[in-house]
């Protein structure tokens, strides 16, 4: 106590000096209208950025949460979009059976959609693959399909506990069975290792004619909904064989910037390929 004591009156002039500043300052504010603007606008604006420095912190910290959230919401959509598709399909197939509907009194679909986020991703290689953070604990098996927002993505080729590894479309072991949309005609859609933003519709008919910009979509398939959009046509391709065309297709989905992917899981899926498995022996 003495020290402090000490140490106060030694340095009394010091502390005096600061309070008579101090006092003046708030006098020159309290009886000068345009100071005590200056000081206001400066305060309001200082604390304005302390406001917005702690609001884009917190929404940072909140991102990874509401990115979940979207997830699961497309997930829920593109599940909807699936039991609207089955029930238009059936109306049109009988087109007595009208009757008004809404989404709780359709059957479940036969497609479960799980939200994943990737974590790794190869696409400037040629046997390219990705990594999501979705595995066995979460329900996903191998081939398994996998799309984004924006179309196919790929076909799931491993899986542990925690952990997927996919064949993206642009892998040359990928195929998969598409078409042309509102056509009857389909082919497959690979890809030649050469562009990261494009693939292949090959067999297509030679008589089948297209447009730039036509939609290609998923035809008959074990894993993948049909009429899931790949890409759209920009042009013509080189084809082995004269009876067909192949297309080259701008890839829908930009695996560029590819954050997260729903995994298809077909709830007919082990009942269909065993009964199609069978047909073989």
């Amino acid at each position: 106590m003495r020290n402090l004591a000490n140490y106060i009156i030694r340095n009394s002039s010091w502390f005096l000096a600061i309070l008579l500043i101090a006092f003046s300052i708030s006098q020159v504010f309290k009886h000068n209208s345009y100071q005590r603007s200056v000081y206001l606008t400066s305060a309001n604006k200082v604390s304005g950025e302390i406001y917005k420095l702690s609001t884009n912190v917190t929404s940072f910290l909140h991102l990874k949460r509401d990115n979940d959230k979207l997830l699961k919401r497309n997930a829920a959509l593109e599940q909807t979009v699936q039991l609207l598709k089955e029930e238009n399909l059936a109306l049109s197939r009988d087109s007595s059976a009208i009757e008004i509907f809404t989404t709780d009194s359709i059957q479940p679909t036969q497609f479960e959609f799980i939200p994943a986020d990737v974590v790794n991703i190869s696409i400037s290689k040629f046997n390219n693959y990705i990594t999501v953070d979705k595995g066995t604990l979460d329900g996903i098996n191998s081939n398994m399909g996998v799309i984004s927002t924006e179309g196919v993505v790929g076909v799931v080729q491993s899986v542990s506990k925690h952990f997927s590894v996919i064949i993206p479309i642009i892998n040359p072991n990928f195929r998969l069975g598409a078409k042309l949309k509102d056509s009857d005609n389909f082919g497959t859609v690979a890809w030649d290792g050469k562009n990261a933003n494009e693939a292949q519709l090959k067999e297509m008919p030679k008589h089948k004619t297209f447009a730039v910009g036509d939609t290609v979509v998923t035809s008959f398939s074990r894993i993948f909904p049909e009429g899931i959009i790949m890409g759209y046509t920009k042009g013509m391709g080189k084809s082995n064989d004269d009876n067909f065309n192949t297309f080259n297709i701008e890839l829908a989905t930009n695996f560029h910037t590819l954050k997260h992917v729903l995994i298809i899981n077909d709830k007919y899926h082990d009942e269909r390929t065993a009964l199609e498995t069978n047909l073989n022996r």
